[in-house]
């Protein structure tokens, strides 16, 4: 190695990875620095500027209800049997696609669905969820059981609002190496102190964490006991090993397949400097990388320092056993991690079934991000019987874990927990009651049936593949999700008192394939094949034992108003799934008809009058919610205006935020507009 030796070892050993040569260090503290502000939050440094940012969103929020619409679980009727004073029947409904439509068939081909028969259809599922979700705001109905009760999770290495107690909880600190010989500045390194490395294993469906032989490698570095591995250093040695001719390369494990190195073994990472005036040192992107783990030897230097690396076998008499791990591209990151053995002997730590299912969740809503990092399976949780290597933090009564150091940490409420608290009652809501339930106690039957809705034209083609991502709103998202303090300090999931903004809606745009962007994200995206705008489809709804008031509202939620317009299927961000339905028939069976008389009648049903049942709806709601008409309701008037066709918003208000380098998600500096005043904009 010659005269890079007389260098700080470790310093060495981290060039590339994280160590920095400045002119002066600070010490931050590995203590929890009060970072449980439960009471009030984080105060977000970019919520008072002067050049305030909006940031766009193809979504938006209707207020929750102020009173719920309830009625008691004697009411319900029962299934056996037609009731005469209510009311049975069907009716038949076109919806036309005012914009490009796409509904997945489930395939990679990501071709639209077709039905047994070859057909092109919208599955009446998605109909019925369609449909359900307007019964619930038009019908005051709550939405507690549609929102699951998890703990989000987070991570934070660029800014916002808990970046403060993100790297306190990790233990982000920066320590002294000693000095450089030859600019004669501090040497400093970036660490995790309260990160600790160990094992994961899943044993007759509990999961544990077990620990390494190793506790710490250093009293410096406290709770951390892994090693550090620069890229930038095995390549660099592997070019004065070519360069030199020797017989053996010490880390020749990370030479024997092309998708182990992050960087190119051409890399001759020149230092660029950051924003914040650190250096980086930029390597050239290896594009066969995945991340992985690997069992392994190597060899070590004191206690500190990683000298040799190689398969299992070729330190097992004179090293140490253990695993390496790379879990990924991020900020130019350029190390890998040396984890020691599992030591079976010490305790091992139960994670609780808790969070085992938000670390589940948080994978699930991830799937389709996670495919640039060359897909989900490196990061979901091992198989009964399977042991992988593992991060975590064990600090005040919690326990974090993932599989990259920089943890995605658990928010310390759930998303149920933003909802105003619901009285525990034997009462039910409309939505329930129409489309069914069912829970630990009891459960019932729905009285509504959807078919699939048939495309009219049968030689209507799609329209060829179109790439877009298939992104999923992250409630992640605080500053759309949940109710800001305008100007105040940022609201997260880890604000006492946070409360939810209500029910997600997605805006109708003017055409589909709007602000579509894919740059380097195209790795996440999908191929989608649409049907054209102006294809028709047909579909029916059945209903059984229906009061008044439910046949209104059910009309009311699949026509809506005039002018109204609705989406369905994927890809609605960017404005596909554009949908106008018009009631081509309601009908009901008149019950004396078909039963009492002693003459068979072919055809007993009678015609609904849609307009008049709407309105008897739209007056009973009224005076139930003592409003002097539906409309004046904040949740029905901001639902109508996103489904009025004729306020549109401007494409640049509804869009997603860019992913280029103007990167919107650090620079905003607003909370996501109310429906009223990107309408007004």
């Amino acid at each position: 190695m010659g005269k890079k030796k007389e260098e700080n070892p470790l310093a060495m050993m981290m060039m590339g990875g994280g160590v920095k040569d400045n002119k002066s260090y600070k010490e931050l503290s590995s203590k929890p620095k009060n970072y449980q502000n439960n009471s009030a939050p984080r105060k977000n440094n970019i919520s008072k500027v002067e050049d305030d940012r909006y940031v766009g969103a193809p979504y938006n929020f209707v207020p929750f209800t102020q009173k719920e619409y309830e009625y008691s679980k004697e009411q319900l009727p029962t299934h056996d049997s037609m009731n005469e004073e209510l009311i049975s029947g069907e009716l038949v409904y076109e919806m036309t696609a005012e914009t490009d439509i796409f509904v997945d068939d489930g395939t990679d081909a990501h071709h639209f669905n077709k039905n047994a028969k070859g057909q092109y259809s919208i599955q009446g599922s998605s109909v019925r969820g369609l449909i359900r979700n307007n019964v619930q705001i038009l019908g005051f109905s709550s939405i507690v059981d549609d929102i699951d009760d998890y703990a989000l999770m987070y991570r934070n290495v660029a800014g916002g609002a808990e970046r403060d107690r993100y790297n306190t909880i990790l233990g982000n600190a920066v320590i002294n190496l000693g000095m450089n010989p030859k600019t004669k500045k501090p040497i400093t390194m970036s660490i995790l102190k309260n990160v600790k490395a160990g094992y994961i294993r899943q044993e007759n469906g509990q999961y544990f964490i077990y620990q390494t032989c190793v506790d710490k490698i250093d009293n410096k570095y406290e709770d951390m006991n892994y090693y550090i591995l620069s890229e930038k250093k095995i390549i660099e040695d592997y070019k004065l090993y070519k360069k030199e001719n020797k017989k053996d390369f010490q880390y020749d494990f990370f030479i024997q397949k092309n998708e182990i190195l992050q960087n190119t073994l051409q890399s001759t990472f020149p230092k660029v400097m950051n924003k914040r005036g650190n250096p980086r040192y930029i390597g050239i992107k290896n594009t066969s990388y995945k991340p992985y783990y690997h069992r392994i030897s190597y060899l070590k230097t004191g206690i500190k320092t990683v000298t040799a690396v190689g398969k299992p076998e070729k330190y097992k008499t004179n090293g140490n056993q253990g695993y390496v791990i790379s879990s990924g591209f991020m900020n130019d990151k350029k190390a890998v991690y040396i984890i020691p053995e599992i030591d079976e002997t010490k305790e091992k730590i139960i994670i609780s079934p808790k969070d085992v299912e938000a670390f589940k969740v948080d994978i699930e809503k991830r799937k389709n991000t996670l495919k640039q990092f060359g897909g989900r399976d490196f990061f979901d949780l091992p198989a009964e019987g399977e042991t992988k290597p593992v991060f975590y933090i064990r600090l005040d009564g919690k326990l974090y874990f993932g599989f990259t150091p920089r943890l995605r940490l658990f928010y310390d409420y759930t998303v149920k927990d933003g909802l105003k608290e619901r009285k525990n009652t034997e009462t039910i809501d409309f939505a329930k009651a129409m489309f069914g339930y069912s829970n630990e106690k009891e459960s019932y039957k729905s009285r509504l049936s959807f078919s699939d809705a048939i495309v009219k034209n049968q030689s209507v083609t799609e329209n060829g593949v179109k790439k877009v991502i298939l992104s999923e709103p992250k409630p992640t998202s605080y500053m759309d999700y949940l109710n800001q303090d305008k100007y105040q300090n940022a609201i997260t999931y880890n604000t006492r008192g946070f409360q939810l903004r209500g029910v997600k809606q997605y805006w109708l745009h003017q055409s589909a394939g709007e602000n579509i962007e894919l740059n380097d994200k195209e790795k996440v995206s999908s191929g989608i094949n649409a049907l054209p705008r102006k294809t028709v489809f047909t579909g029916k709804v059945r209903f059984k034992n229906l009061t008044e008031e439910e046949l209104g509202l059910l009309l009311w939620a699949i026509r809506l108003e005039k002018k109204s317009q609705m989406n369905i299927g994927k890809a609605k961000a960017y404005g596909y799934g554009r949908v106008s339905v018009i009631i081509k028939s309601a009908k009901k069976i008149n019950l004396q008809k078909s039963y009492k008389e002693c003459i068979l009648d072919l055809d007993p049903f009678e015609d609904i009058d849609v307009d008049k049942e709407i309105a008897a709806y739209k007056e009973f709601i009224a005076k139930s919610e003592n409003l002097e008409s539906v409309e004046k309701s904040l949740r029905i008037s901001s639902f109508l205006a996103m489904k009025d066709s004729t306020k549109i918003p401007n494409k640049n208000d509804i869009r997603y935020m860019h992913i280029g380098e103007e990167r919107e998600y650090q620079n905003r500096t607003k909370p996501l507009p109310t429906v009223n005043q990107i309408i007004k904009k």
